[in-house]
């Protein structure tokens, strides 16, 4: 009887153990880097200049923001933890800049090759990839979330 209580114990202390490893790597995936290329002028970012760029600001009419489409999960998570704003409120907000033609919306990319290839191949690019994108050498991370 000691024995299986001995044996359960360690199943119990394994499985609590694999269980805390998996959600620290599923958190750090729950990140997101903002980069451009790094023949930028740009060396960091802040979260307010970030939002700037990726809302239509006057920092958008210096740099392109680069985003991936309405429903991926890597945008969603970027809205919620950086931009601060559900994706249906950032609809409404750009509805109402595309209607009084005040600016234009974020680039969008299917892919992070594709939207990584925008930043190092456009001047003045921003976009943002989950935190455990391997990046090309020639682009520099901005800010991390």
């Amino acid at each position: 009887m000691m024995k299986l209580i001995s044996l359960l114990s360690r199943m119990c202390l394994f499985l609590m153990l694999s269980l805390s490893l998996s959600y620290a790597s599923v958190a750090q995936s729950l990140d997101v880097i903002v980069v451009a290329s790094s023949s930028s002028e740009l060396s960091t970012l802040s979260r307010g200049e970030v939002r700037q760029i990726f809302m239509g600001g006057t920092l958008s009419r210096k740099y392109d923001a680069a985003t991936f489409p309405i429903g991926d999960a890597t945008r969603i998570l970027f809205n919620t933890k950086v931009i601060g704003l559900t994706e249906s409120r950032i609809q409404s907000y750009w509805a109402q800049l595309l209607f009084t033609g005040r600016s234009k919306p974020p680039k969008e990319f299917t892919d992070v090759t594709a939207l990584l290839e925008y930043i190092v191949n456009t001047e003045n690019a921003v976009g943002y990839v989950p935190a455990d994108t391997r990046l090309p050498d020639n682009v520099v991370v901005l800010y991390q979330r």
